[in-house]
């Protein structure tokens, strides 16, 4: 799930940069709808995180980078949030001057490059989480399996196996 938040809110940088450098509305509706498409989809895919986060043990580094991880992940659709709402409010309220439509990316797109920092950071965290510490993932088999750094990650019930 989490590519479509990422490849959508990648997607609304590039279209502002596209409208900016060719003042087209066609690219600030795009960007404007990919931002709101990638908002949904970062609120869809935190439900899963959700529930992997809760099921780790509270005394743990696991839990620590998740909760991290989670911030980030919700300080990320926060700017975009706020970006989707800016382009949404002034595509409402174009207007046409000089027989273009008056319509500005520059403000939506400070946010959404904080908030592409933003996410890099979530998806760094992420991918701590799955490569070091393995939540989220079964292990296709458990012999071969790499022990955590952490044993109590061990017998999370989402982690082993059951034969």
């Amino acid at each position: 799930l989490v590519g479509f938040p990422i490849a959508l809110f990648t997607a609304t940088i590039g279209l502002e940069l596209a409208h900016i450098g060719t003042h087209d509305a066609f690219y600030y509706r795009a960007a404007m709808i990919a931002n709101i498409a990638g908002v949904v989809m970062g609120l869809v895919a935190a439900i899963p995180g959700a529930i992997d986060r809760w099921a780790l043990p509270k005394q743990s580094r696991a839990k620590d980078l998740a909760t991290q991880h989670a911030l980030f992940n919700l300080l990320t659709i926060a700017l975009y949030g706020v970006s989707a709402t800016m382009l949404y409010l002034g595509w409402s309220n174009k207007m046409m001057v000089d027989g273009e439509w008056s319509l500005d990316a520059r403000i939506p797109l400070a946010f959404d490059m904080i908030g592409f920092v933003s996410m890099v950071s979530a998806g760094m965290l992420g991918w701590t989480l799955v490569q070091t510490h393995h939540v989220g993932i079964k292990p296709a088999n458990v012999r071969a399996h790499k022990p955590s750094r952490e044993p109590e990650l061990e017998t999370n019930p989402l982690l082993v196996r059951s034969n």
